[in-house]
Formats: C-alpha cells, sequence, structure tokens
C-alpha cells in the first residue's frame, strides 16, 4: 500500500502529524541513551542529553535589546553557540518537546557544520536540525532530508526540521521542500526560517526575556506575557490594619457591616446582599475565616427573609466548598441547618422542599465521603447519578470529590463515571474564569483512563497554551504517572518542567514538593550519586514564598501528625486521608508516599489489618508489612496479585508473601512459587526496572525459597538450577541469596525424596565455599535425621530417598570440610567421626584451652568465647579419659563462679558445664549440683560496671547503646542444675526454683525455667499442673506446658485441647512434635493430632502427619 500524501500546511505552523508510536526509542540493546543509533555516522553522530554538554545547559547570558519596531522580526543572527540555545529552548517551550538530547557534527565555519536536536513530544519524537545560515542552501537541505529518511531514522522519528537563522524565503527553498515533501510522503517536514521562528517567538515571551530583554518580550511578544514581571507590591500599612485591629473592624468594612446589621431585622433580603458583598471582599483579601462567619450571617438573613430556594443554594454551596477544602466541623453544622430547612418547608407544603431536599441530599453524600474513615461509600455516586431537572452550580465540585478519592482509593473505577465526569466538564466550561482550576483537575482525572485526553493535556501544557500554575500542575500530575508505570526518567523531565512553571506562577511550596519528588524518584531508581541536592533546593525555594495550588486553612499534614500526637485516631485517619488525596492531586509523590505509610501505621494499630496492607503496599514498606504479618499471627493477610505493578509495590508484596508462606494454601503456594521464580529469573537477566541495589530480584529469590517446600517438583528443580551460579563465588564473598538458599535445599530434600540427594548435595556445596547459613545447618537435627544417626541406627519414618551409597558420600564430604577449618565442620566431624585423628586432636586443644583459660583482667571484657563448642569436643572425643572431663567441668564450674568474669562469659560457662556434667558419675554431678546453687538463690545480677554496662538497658538519651543480653545466671544455672540433678530431692528443688522463676520479668530466665521443667523425671514432673503453665503470656512457658500434657495425656486432654488452639504458631509446633511421639502409645494424642491437622499452619500440619501433595 502506498502511503498518503501528508495534509499540505503553512510553514511555521503546528504540524498535523499521523499516529506516532509511543514507544522508547530503539536503540542498540547494548547501548546506553548516550550511545548512537544503528546507522550514525560514527562516534560524531554520538546523541546525548543536552544537559550533559555544559553550553547547552548553561542558562544564556543577559541579552541586548532588539531594538526592532513593534510587529518587526528579531535578528536571529545572535551567534552561533547562542542560536544552539534558542533552538533549544524552543524545542522545548514551543514544541513542547522533552528527554532532548542533541549531537553536534562538523566544526564551525565547516560547511557541514550543526547540531541535531531530537526531543519526545505528545505524537512522538522529532527531531530538529539547525544549520548555519552562512553555509545554507537548497542543497543542503535536499541532503540534509535525504539522509535522515535513508537508514534508520533517530528514535524512529517521522517529523523533521531543518532551521536556520537567515530567511527561507526564497522561491527555490518552497520549490525544494515541496519536492522533498513528494519524495518523502511519509514524513512532515517543515523549513524554519528567520521568519517562521519569529513567528514561533511571538507566542513565548519568557524565551524572548531570556534571550533579549523584559522590555523586548513586552513589545515583541502578541500571545503571551513575559514570565517574571513583579506583581505590585501588597499595602502593607492596609494589611498591618486588617491584622492587628481585625478586617471587619477596618473603615473600608465596618460601615457596611453596621448597615448589614441594622438591617437583619427590618430588611434581612438588603441586610443578606451586604454580607455577600463583605464576604466577597474578605475572601479576595484572603481572610477566608472571616469570610465564612458573614456568609453564615447570610444565609441566617436569607431564611429571615422567607428565601428557602437561595438559602439553601448558599448552605449546599458553602457546605460543599468547605468540604472540597478540608474541613468537616462547618459542613456538619450545615448538614443539619439544611435537614431542618427540609422539615420546614414540608410542613409548609411548599414548592421548594423538592429542591432544598436535593441540596441536603448532595450536602450528605459528600459529607460522608470526607468523614467515613475506611474510605467512600456508594451514597454520593449513587445520588450524582440520579440528577433532577435542576441541579445545582457546585455539582461538579461534588464529582471532582467523588472522583478524586476514586483516584486515591479505586483508579480501576474511573472509567465507569465518564459520563459524570464528562457531565461536570461540560458545566465548569460554562462557569466564570475562576473556575478553571476545578476544569482543570477534572480534565485531569480524566486523563487518567482516557489516552486522548492525556495527550491533549501535555500537548496544552508543553506549549504554554495554558497559565503557568495549570501548566504546573499538568506536568506534576504527568509525572507521578510517569513514576507509578517506573519511566523515572520522564517522571524527572516532567517534575522539572513543574517546578519551572510553578516558580514562575509564585507556587514556592508545591515547587519545593516537586523537588522532593524528584529525590524520591532518584532514591527508588537512581542514581545516587548526590540525593541531598535537590533538599537543598527545595529549602531555598520555601523561604521565597508559602502560596500553593489547594487553599486549605490548614495544612493536612500537620493537622494529621497532631491528630496522631494528640491520640485522637479518627480525627488522624479522616486529615490523613485529606493528605493522600491533596498530595496525589497536587502530584506530590513525596508526600503520597509519606501519606500512605501514615495511614498504613494507623489502620494497622486501630484494627484495620487489610487496609494497611494495601496502603503499606503502595508505599513500599515490606518491612512494616512484614512486622504486621507477624502481629496478626494466624489471619492470613490478603494483596494485590504478583504482576504488573511498580518494583517498590512489588517488593512489599514478595515480602508479605515470604512472611506468611506457612499460612498459605498449596496450590496457592505453587502459584505463587511460578510468580516470583519468574521474576526471580527476570530481574537476573536485568529486564526488571528496580533500584541499582536490585532489592526486587532479592526479595524475590528470598521469597521463592521460603516456598520451596511448598512447591512442585519440577519448581523445585527449577529453583536449584536459578541458584546454581550462586554457588561459585570469591573467598569472603557472600550472596544475598545464602540464607534463604540454604533454608531452600533442607527444605526440598524433606519434602521431595527424589531431589534429596540434588539438594543436599547443594547444601554441602554452600558450605564448601563457607556460607555459615550452610555450616549452621550442618548441625541441625532436621540434616542429622535426614542422613540417619552417627551410630547407624534405624531409618526415619518418611524415607527421604537417599540410598547408602549416597549417605556415604555426604558424610565424606564433611571431612573435607573439616579439613577448610569451616566453622562448625569440626562439630559435625565429631558426631560422624568421633574416632578420626583429627577430632581428637581438637579434643586435646580445647581441653588445653579450658584448662589454661587465663584469668580475667579488670576493666577489660571478652565477648565472646570457645568454651561451649570446646565443652562439647571434649565431653565427645572418646579419646580423653574421665580425669580431662572432671578437671575441665571443675574448670568451667570456678568459671561461671568467678564475679572478675563479664556475666556473659559465666552463662558461656554454664551452658559447656552442662555439656561436661551430662552422663557423669553422680558424685560429680552432685557436686556440680551444689556449686550452681548458689547462682541459682542468689541473682547477683550487675557483678561490675563493665558488665553492667553491657548487659543492662541503656539510657535512652545514650548516644552510644549496647545491649547485649540479660546479665542474670539464674536460668541457665538452673539449666545446669536441672541436668546435674540425680535424686528426687534435687529434682523436687529445681521444679520449685523453676516455678519460682517464671514470676521473673527477665525474659531468658523465664525460657530457661520453662526448659528445665521439660527435663524433670515424670515422677516430679507428675505435680506440675500444665493448666496453669498454658495461660501464661511468655510463649516458652505454654510451649512446656504441651509437653508436659503428652507426657501425661490422659489427665490432661483438655489442657492439650485448648493449647492446640493457641495464639503462637510455636506452641502449636511443640504440642504436634510432643503428640506425635506419643501418638502410638494414647488415643488421646491422636486427637489431639487430628485437631492439629486441620491447622491454618502447614508446618503444624506436617508435624501433625498431614499428608500434603505436591506432585
Amino acid at each position: 500500500m502506498v502511503p498518503t500524501k501528508p495534509v499540505p500546511r503553512i510553514v511555521g505552523a503546528i504540524p498535523q502529524t499521523g499516529s506516532v508510536s509511543d514507544a522508547d526509542p530503539i536503540l542498540p540493546t547494548a547501548t546506553t541513551s548516550s550511545s548512537p543509533p544503528a546507522g550514525a555516522d560514527g562516534p560524531d553522530a554520538a546523541w546525548q542529553d543536552y544537559m550533559q554538554d555544559p553550553a547547552l545547559k548553561a542558562s544564556p547570558e543577559p541579552g541586548t535589546p532588539g531594538n526592532v519596531p513593534p510587529c518587526e522580526d528579531l535578528n536571529l543572527h545572535v551567534g552561533w553557540d547562542r542560536f544552539e540555545k534558542l533552538m533549544l529552548a524552543v524545542c522545548q517551550s514551543g514544541l513542547g518537546l522533552h528527554r532532548v538530547k542533541f549531537r553536534r557534527y562538523g566544526v564551525q565555519g565547516q560547511p557541514q557544520h550543526g547540531i541535531d536536536l531530537a526531543g519526545r513530544g505528545p505524537d512522538g519524537y522529532t527531531v530538529v536540525q539547525c544549520k548555519d545560515y552562512q553555509q545554507f542552501t537548497p542543497a543542503v537541505l535536499r541532503a540534509a532530508v535525504e539522509k535522515f529518511a535513508s537508514g534508520r531514522r533517530p528514535f524512529g522519528a517521522q517529523h523533521l526540521i531543518v532551521a536556520t537563522s537567515g530567511s527561507t524565503e526564497s522561491t527555490q527553498f518552497a520549490e525544494e521542500l515541496d519536492a522533498l515533501e513528494n519524495e518523502h510522503p511519509d514524513l512532515v517536514l517543515e523549513l524554519w526560517g528567520s521568519e517562521q521562528i519569529n513567528e514561533r517567538l511571538r507566542s513565548l515571551g519568557n524565551v524572548v526575556a531570556r534571550f533579549w530583554t523584559r522590555e523586548t518580550a513586552k513589545s515583541f511578544c502578541t500571545d503571551a506575557p513575559p514570565a517574571g514581571i513583579p506583581v505590585p507590591l501588597p499595602d502593607r500599612v492596609e494589611q498591618a490594619e486588617q491584622i492587628l485591629i481585625g478586617p471587619l473592624n477596618t473603615s473600608a468594612v465596618a460601615p457596611l457591616l453596621r448597615k448589614a446589621e441594622e438591617q437583619r431585622a427590618t430588611a434581612p433580603e438588603v441586610s443578606a446582599r451586604l454580607y455577600a458583598e463583605l464576604a466577597g471582599q474578605l475572601e479576595e483579601a484572603g481572610f477566608l475565616g472571616h469570610a465564612t462567619v458573614l456568609r453564615r450571617r447570610q444565609l441566617d438573613s436569607l431564611q429571615g427573609a422567607r428565601l428557602y430556594v437561595e438559602a439553601a443554594g448558599l448552605a449546599g454551596q458553602l457546605a460543599v466548598h468547605a468540604i472540597h477544602a478540608g474541613e468537616t466541623s462547618e459542613p456538619r453544622a450545615l448538614v443539619g441547618q439544611l435537614e431542618r430547612m427540609v422539615t420546614e418547608a414540608v410542613k409548609a407544603d411548599s414548592a421548594a422542599a423538592p429542591l432544598i431536599k436535593r441540596h441536603a441530599e448532595l450536602v450528605r453524600a459528600g459529607l460522608e465521603v470526607a468523614v467515613h474513615p475506611l474510605g467512600p461509600s456508594e451514597t454520593l455516586r449513587t445520588a450524582l447519578e440520579n440528577p433532577t431537572e435542576s441541579e445545582p452550580k457546585y455539582r461538579s465540585v461534588l464529582v471532582l470529590l467523588l472522583t478524586e478519592n476514586t483516584l486515591v482509593w479505586a483508579p480501576e473505577l474511573l472509567p465507569t463515571l465518564d459520563t459524570l465526569i464528562r457531565g461536570a466538564i461540560n458545566q465548569q466550561r460554562t462557569q466564570e474564569p475562576e473556575a478553571h482550576d476545578t476544569l482543570m483537575r477534572l480534565r485531569l482525572i480524566r486523563a487518567e483512563y482516557d489516552p486522548a485526553e492525556r495527550a491533549e493535556l501535555q500537548r496544552l501544557a508543553r506549549r504554554h497554551q495554558v497559565p503557568g500554575r495549570l501548566a504546573a500542575w499538568v506536568n506534576a500530575r504527568e509525572a507521578r504517572r510517569c513514576a507509578w508505570e517506573s519511566s523515572a526518567d520522564l517522571a524527572v523531565d516532567h517534575w522539572r518542567a513543574a517546578v519551572q512553571d510553578a516558580i514562575h506562577a509564585g507556587l514556592a511550596e508545591d515547587s519545593a514538593d516537586w523537588l522532593y519528588a524528584i529525590r524520591a524518584v532518584n532514591t527508588l531508581f537512581g542514581p545516587w550519586g548526590d540525593l541531598d541536592d535537590e533538599h537543598r533546593l527545595a529549602q531555598a525555594l520555601r523561604g521565597t514564598g508559602t502560596a500553593r495550588l489547594l487553599a486549605r486553612a490548614r495544612e493536612p499534614r500537620d493537622h494529621a501528625l497532631s491528630a496522631k500526637r494528640n491520640d485522637t485516631p479518627l480525627e488522624a485517619v479522616l486529615t490523613g486521608r485529606r493528605w493522600l488525596v491533596d498530595a496525589v492531586v497536587t502530584g506530590d509523590w513525596g508526600g503520597e508516599l509519606e501519606a500512605l505509610g501514615f495511614l498504613a501505621d494507623l489502620y494497622a494499630a486501630n484494627q484495620e489489618p487489610e487496609l494497611a496492607v494495601s496502603l503499606y503496599g503502595r508505599a513500599g514498606q515490606t518491612q512494616k508489612l512484614q512486622e504486621l504479618a507477624a502481629t496478626v499471627g494466624d489471619r492470613q493477610l490478603a494483596s494485590a496479585p504478583i504482576g504488573d505493578a511498580p518494583w517498590w509495590v512489588l517488593h512489599a508484596y514478595t515480602g508479605l508473601v515470604e512472611a506468611q508462606a506457612d499460612l498459605i494454601d498449596d496450590d496457592t503456594a505453587q502459584e505463587l512459587m511460578s510468580a516470583v521464580i519468574s521474576l526471580a529469573e527476570r530481574g537476573r537477566a536485568g529486564e526488571l526496572t528496580e533500584s541499582p541495589t536490585r532489592p526486587l530480584t532479592h526479595q524475590a529469590t528470598r521469597t521463592a525459597c521460603s516456598l520451596a517446600g511448598r512447591s512442585a517438583p519440577e519448581q523445585a528443580v527449577k529453583l536449584l538450577d536459578l541458584l546454581a551460579v550462586d554457588v561459585l563465588r570469591e573467598p569472603n564473598h557472600f550472596h544475598h541469596s545464602d540464607q534463604g538458599h540454604a533454608q531452600a535445599c533442607l527444605a526440598i530434600a524433606k519434602s521431595h525424596p527424589s531431589l534429596a540427594k540434588c539438594a543436599l548435595t547443594r547444601l554441602f556445596d554452600l558450605a564448601g565455599v563457607g556460607v555459615q547459613e550452610a555450616l549452621e545447618l550442618l548441625v541441625s537435627d532436621e540434616l542429622i535425621g535426614l542422613i540417619r544417626t552417627p551410630e547407624g541406627g534405624p531409618a526415619p519414618a518418611r524415607d527421604p530417598g537417599l540410598s547408602d551409597e549416597d549417605i556415604a558420600e555426604l558424610r565424606n564430604r564433611i571431612g573435607h570440610l573439616d579439613d577448610k577449618g569451616l566453622y562448625l565442620a569440626d562439630v559435625v566431624r565429631a558426631l560422624f567421626e568421633p574416632t578420626h585423628p583429627t577430632v581428637l586432636m581438637r579434643a586435646e586443644q580445647a581441653r588445653d584451652r579450658i584448662l589454661q583459660r587465663p584469668a580475667p583482667t579488670p576493666g577489660v571484657a571478652a565477648i565472646g568465647t570457645a568454651l561451649v563448642p570446646d565443652s562439647y569436643q571434649v565431653g565427645h572425643a572418646p579419646g580423653l579419659n574421665d580425669d580431662d572431663r572432671k578437671a575441665c567441668l571443675e574448670q568451667l564450674l570456678a568459671i561461671a563462679g568467678d564475679a572478675r568474669e563479664v556475666a556473659v562469659t559465666r552463662q558461656e560457662a554454664l551452658v559447656a558445664a552442662r555439656n561436661l556434667v551430662v552422663d557423669r558419675p553422680e558424685q560429680e554431678r552432685r557436686h556440680a549440683f551444689q556449686a550452681v546453687t548458689g547462682l541459682v538463690i542468689n541473682n547477683n545480677k550487675f557483678d561490675g560496671l563493665l558488665s553492667e554496662v553491657l548487659t543492662d538497658s541503656p539510657h535512652p538519651l545514650s548516644a552510644f547503646k549496647v545491649n547485649i543480653g540479660s546479665a542474670s545466671l539464674r536460668g541457665s544455672g538452673l539449666i545446669l542444675a536441672a541436668a546435674a540433678a540425680s535424686s528426687p530431692d534435687e529434682h523436687a528443688w529445681v521444679r520449685d526454683q523453676a516455678v519460682d522463676l517464671l514470676r521473673s520479668h527477665d525474659e531468658h530466665d523465664v525460657q530457661q525455667a520453662a526448659a528445665a521443667l521439660c527435663r524433670l523425671p515424670d515422677d516430679t514432673a507428675d505435680s506440675v499442673d500444665p493448666a496453669l503453665l498454658s495461660t501464661h503470656d511468655h510463649c516458652g512457658v505454654r510451649q512446656a506446658s504441651a509437653v508436659l500434657c503428652m507426657r501425661f495425656p490422659a489427665r490432661h486432654h483438655k489442657t492439650a485441647l485448648n493449647l492446640a488452639g493457641d495464639r503462637d504458631c510455636r506452641v502449636r509446633r511443640t504440642l504436634a512434635q510432643a503428640a506425635a511421639s506419643t501418638a502410638a502409645k494414647c488415643p488421646e494424642a491422636e486427637s489431639i493430632l487430628r485437631v492439629l491437622r486441620g491447622d491454618p499452619r502447614h508446618s503444624v500440619r506436617v508435624l501433625a502427619g498431614a499428608r500434603t501433595d505436591l506432585s
């Protein structure tokens, strides 16, 4: 098909282009934005952002007067460097181009000297070629067009403008251009000479003022006023009088006010007219509060004159505008007044009753939107969609209220409100000029879902065909949309354009907010060179004025923070919602993110977790979302699907999935697994738009690892393949996936027997490169159970799918890990190869370290000793004799009783002594028991200044805070006493001390006391009542109750049933483990397991024996 020829156009007019793709510039995938596109002429033709060129980004030097009579053209022979800047300004302000790039060719004076500019406008990319007028001929024009048309066009542009500062009125140029248009009908071609450029400049007063002078702009420009002309200063004497004596007491207002008061009784209609006149004057002067007082008096006068229709209209207008301004108390009073007017009109059988009733209905519905803490209801929409024959003028304001709230809380519903929005726009177009703000806001709402309206508003703003403050508003809203669409560069460009227009319009506060929005974008997407530069600019800007797009008697942000500080959550929520709506409406993205987090905190603290989830997700506050998930316990929080959303939203929701992985049902878990693996794959391939540190990629990987035990076998294989590249690394390096990777390997080995060998081999690979999480899992009971006990005991009840050869191969790798000297590898080797010579050698070294430990040095604290692992080596090495173990036990007891040691070291000595006292002769155990009783009874919590500094709660005003745990020795001593006790009396003593310690305020001691109760023999534990323990606030105590219940299941069946519904899943897990170990012996335990198999947590169901099909 032959393309049709473009519509003929007038040279210098706005070109009518065809449909141009909005896709990104077509550039080679391996190049950056500054690299030349395919088909470029080499390095000299490389495209760069104009801000990278020192000459182009610098402001033009002050110009000289144009010295031309009115209606004559400016002389554009201003020098090549200045002409370049002039054409850049015309491209940005006149054509509305942004993301402008340039490329130079040749050097000044050569025939091919010039510069190309390319920028994106509402209809696609436009290329402007600037030519030196001294060398410009029709032949140069043809060469430029043919070179542009042949091969690959820069950025896929279909619009070419060739510009020169000289005249192009010659017929040769017109004939050549006409011929070129016939040869290239798919292109829009324009030739700009001095005549066409001057025509453009006549509507660009700000550009002329910058490159020439303000006086030149005033005389030359005809279509727009020059920017920067100062307004007259306010009359400070009049202002001082209004403030000091009150605006109602000034000489201009007081006489009319007295006259209005005098007429209220005799001529209320006249009085109402005077009040209206005075209120209008006060509103113009900025005294909105005083104007409201007079409007209320006007309302009373209208009612006194029995002008109910006018009174109802005024009441409705006042209420709606108060709601629109963020007020709630005034509209409530006016709603009550309207309802009384309805009652009176109905009683009087007035024909105005339906109209008054309509006012009351609309205002009441609008107020409900403003005062409902959980979101707008359908009342206002229903009222607006059922209009009467005579609708009030403020109806469009109510439509705006409804749609702006819908934009914030349910933007997907905006298209369903299109009829209302179109009607309100048409209504506003008939209003007075001061209604332009409302009209623009309605059009901005429509632009959220209508691409044509969005492009039209961008065209108007870029070409400055709307007032500067409205152009700033359009750019700010477009920037917000670009930010949510992850188009960071476009967002920054639009916000910078908004700042420029707003400064010219005197909107200093909004400009500062938009600078902070740029900072927020840079924080989320990079670069991170100097994130505080916009902060410093905003601080300086706020000192120049206080004007804002939205007029508010009190800033919603300040009001909301004050309400929260005063502990009035309802008021804080309502003003916080107003703050959020205002931030969205004005394109204040930093304020929007802050308001989202503020409201989410309030909803989370006031029993609305579902709303909090949505807001935390939109704000990208992953940590708070995970904290909320921990707070709600077993309640599964619904989140948005993991799909098409900005990276910080996906980061938050994938973090929530990780936090609640145990609550997700199996089918959903596998669906989510596919989604997060896909995200991780795309992130690792560089296909995601995210922060420079790739947080979404890392979070998706962690979430996939958390779901590994719930995945299908093919998903588990896919995850292992994805993470295979994370194994190899340089020494002393780590990967973000290490912890999740190691845990996923163990989970896969347990859930998928056929993959156990592959998963455990990967776990040992990670351990072999020094991944600490993998090394720690090697000593876990779960892994030891999978590769059987070191004594070659019976295989676990569930076959892990490992053959004897597989187990032997994995055990052999333990020795290799130990030979490398890796963390905890010696402990694992001692467990599986206790007779190995290396194990004996290390046990001897451990014995020597314990026995030869130096005495403590006063004032010096060694935090972290090897006493515990050394004691394990000594206790389990068959090559050491009993005398060595006894000497080590004595030394450890001496360290624990030495008041010169810090509390942390003494606690470690007590734990180490417990490793040695087990299986010792009764006499040695009794000696250890007697040695430790004093530490259990005498709670010398602070045994020295240094110990107090390290373990006590730090002072809240301290600049250096250290707290490494409890300083109490009672809990650790009690555990040692429980291990050393050998007689009924000693066991009874341990029981009594443990019960007494449960009343402690030290959580560490309470936990240790609960553990000591679990270690009591049956004849002693029989006297402990699990029912009392089950009511304790501490989770560890309730876990002890669960263990004791299952030791006597028939007696404590009712208590066990109560614990099966405990609020803490750790208690239910403990109960499931204890019940499973006794299920074959007792039907009561089996009944407990049946209850736990229906638990909301997957981990509890598995421990209770529930079967899961992951195929």
